[in-house]
């Protein structure tokens, strides 16, 4: 193979490329994520993401979290040795719980829930109710229900009025700019509360308080 010419006179030298090892995930995932888009801004060509033969956290998880917080640098993942699929789900499951800071849930069906479950159980599983009824239900809180978007605030309001006195938790509505109108309008903030029946701790204070007064 003959060797390559070298450069003409005057060229510039090709220009080095900078890839940047990242630390390892501290327990402020969003300091991370603006170091890693400092870097980024001041002209890295990569990122280089290895967290070791046994990494704390998925890799693949971080490197999307990494995708969105930077736009030019190209992220180079070292992927851990093959490791069971529980154990695979288990930590992407638990790096995704870091980054959002503990605001991740699944939906599944009574099935896949108990499988979560055993494989993630700090998460919770809003559970599928078909064919019993449409919409989840959230462990420990109560029924989601489908709602069609809002015709308007009025309708909005109206929607949200009748879920609390149906006992609904939460519904769900299609993403539309008509949801987002009312959303921007502060509409779905307003107080919509469930009815409940007074505890039996509560009666008790109440007893005693109209006791003293009395």
């Amino acid at each position: 193979m003959s060797a390559s010419p070298p450069p003409s006179a005057g060229a510039a030298p090709p220009a080095v490329r900078v890839g940047v090892l990242l630390p390892r995930l501290p327990e402020e995932p969003a300091d991370w994520l603006a170091e890693c888009a400092a870097y980024d801004s001041a002209g890295a060509d990569a990122l280089w993401l290895d967290g070791g033969p046994d990494p704390a956290h998925d890799v693949l998880a971080l490197a999307a979290a990494l995708a969105a917080a930077t736009g030019r640098a190209r992220l180079v993942v070292a992927l851990p040795d093959s490791v069971p699929q529980a154990a695979l789900l288990a930590r992407a499951l638990a790096t995704v719980v870091l980054l959002s800071g503990g605001r991740l849930a699944l939906a599944a069906d009574s099935r896949r829930c108990a499988e979560l479950g055993a494989v993630a159980p700090t998460v919770p599983a809003f559970r599928r109710l078909a064919p019993a009824g449409p919409g989840y239900e959230e462990p420990g809180a109560g029924r989601w229900t489908p709602a069609a978007a809002p015709a308007g605030p009025d309708a909005w309001r109206t929607a949200l009025a009748g879920a609390a006195e149906r006992g609904v938790h939460g519904l769900v509505v299609p993403a539309g700019q008509r949801l987002l109108e009312a959303l921007r309008l502060g509409v779905s903030a307003e107080r919509h509360t469930r009815p409940n029946r007074p505890t039996r701790a509560r009666v008790t204070t109440e007893r005693q308080t109209t006791r003293r007064s009395s």
